[in-house]
C-alpha cells in the first residue's frame, strides 16, 4: 500500500511539473502581431508618359503609375500587344512586373482578323538608365534585352521618332501624305491639344478633357485593331450603323471605348481612355456624340 502511495505521489510530481513547464513555455510566447502593409513605391512621374523603340521604332510603350503596354508590329499583318501590371523597386531603380499577359492579332485580310492570347505568366523588369527603360524579360522571346527611350526625350536630341507632333494641321497632312479633316464636333469638354503623324502612314487628331483622352486616326494603309493600337478586352462588341458606315463599337455596352470604320478607301479609329490609362471601359462617350464626331470628318 505504501509503495502505491508513492508511485501515485510521483506521478503526481510529474504531471503538476509539466503542467507548470506547459504554462511557462505559453506565457513565454511573445503574442503575434500582425505584419503592417506597406505603401507601394510609386514610379518617379518624370518617367511616365510614351516612349518608342530605340532601334526599328516598330514598337510603342506607354508608362502609366501601375502599368506597362506595349505594341509591336513584327508586319502591317501582325501585332502583338503586352500589358503588364508594374510596381516601382527603388533600391534596384527598376520597374517588375508577374503575370504579364501577350496577346496576337493577326489580320487575314481588310475585314478579319484573329486575336489569341499567347500567354498570361509573363514575368520580368524593365530597368531605368539615363531615363531610358531597358526591357528583360524573362521569356527572352526578343533575343535580348530591348531599349525605350522617351518620346520627348528623343525630340529634345532630334532622335528617329516613329511618331511627330504638332499644332498645325497642315504639317501634319504633308508628313503623313494623307488626306485629313478632322471632326467638326467633338464631346463636350474635349479640347484639341495637338496633331500626330506616323512614318508608316498614319494621323491622328488627340484632345483631352478633365480626366480623359480621345484620339481620331486616319490611315490608306492600317485599319482596325492595328490602327487604333488598341487590344484591350471589353465586355461588349456590336455593330451600329452611323451615316451609312457600318462602325464596331468597343464598350461597356453603352458607353464607347473604341469605334472602327472605313469609308472612301481610308480607315478610322476613334479610342477614349482616360489620363493615366487605368480604365479600359466605362468612360466613353456616347452613340449620339460619336455620331456628332463623325459626321463631316474625312
Amino acid at each position: 500500500m505504501k509503495k502505491m502511495i508513492k508511485v501515485l505521489l510521483v506521478l503526481a510530481m510529474v504531471l503538476g511539473a509539466s503542467a507548470c513547464a506547459s504554462q511557462k513555455e505559453e506565457e513565454q510566447k511573445a503574442p503575434e502581431v500582425p505584419a503592417e502593409e506597406s505603401e507601394p513605391v510609386k514610379v518617379p512621374e518624370e518617367l511616365l508618359g510614351s516612349y518608342h523603340e530605340e532601334i526599328a521604332g516598330r514598337a510603342s510603350l506607354e508608362l502609366s503609375e501601375n502599368k506597362i503596354t506595349i505594341d509591336w508590329s513584327s508586319s502591317a499583318f501582325e501585332k502583338a500587344h503586352f500589358d503588364f501590371d508594374i510596381a516601382y523597386d527603388a533600391d534596384k531603380n527598376q520597374l517588375t512586373y508577374v503575370g504579364g499577359k501577350r496577346t496576337d492579332t493577326v489580320f487575314e485580310s481588310d475585314t478579319k482578323s484573329t486575336v489569341t492570347e499567347a500567354y498570361n505568366d509573363g514575368s520580368g523588369n524593365f530597368a531605368i538608365e539615363d531615363g531610358k527603360l531597358i526591357w528583360n524579360d524573362d521569356k527572352n522571346e526578343n533575343g535580348g534585352p530591348v531599349v525605350f527611350v522617351s518620346n520627348e526625350e528623343a525630340a529634345e536630341i532630334g532622335m528617329a521618332n516613329p511618331w511627330t507632333y504638332t499644332g498645325d494641321l497642315q504639317e501634319a497632312i504633308t508628313g503623313s501624305s494623307i488626306k485629313f479633316d478632322p471632326p467638326v464636333s467633338v464631346p463636350e469638354g474635349f479640347v484639341l491639344t495637338k496633331y500626330g503623324f506616323n512614318i508608316n502612314g498614319i494621323i491622328e487628331a488627340n484632345y483631352e478633357s478633365e480626366d480623359r483622352k480621345l484620339t481620331v486616326r486616319k490611315s490608306d494603309l492600317f485599319e482596325g485593331l492595328e490602327l487604333s493600337g488598341d487590344y484591350n478586352t471589353y465586355s461588349h462588341n456590336w455593330q451600329e450603323s452611323l451615316k451609312g458606315l457600318t462602325v464596331d463599337l468597343y464598350g461597356d455596352g453603352e458607353s464607347i471605348n473604341l469605334a472602327l470604320f472605313s469609308g472612301n478607301d481610308a480607315h478610322y479609329s476613334v479610342a477614349v481612355t482616360d489620363k493615366e490609362y487605368k480604365k479600359t471601359e466605362g468612360n466613353g462617350i456616347s452613340i449620339d456624340e460619336l455620331s456628332s464626331l463623325v459626321m463631316g470628318m474625312q
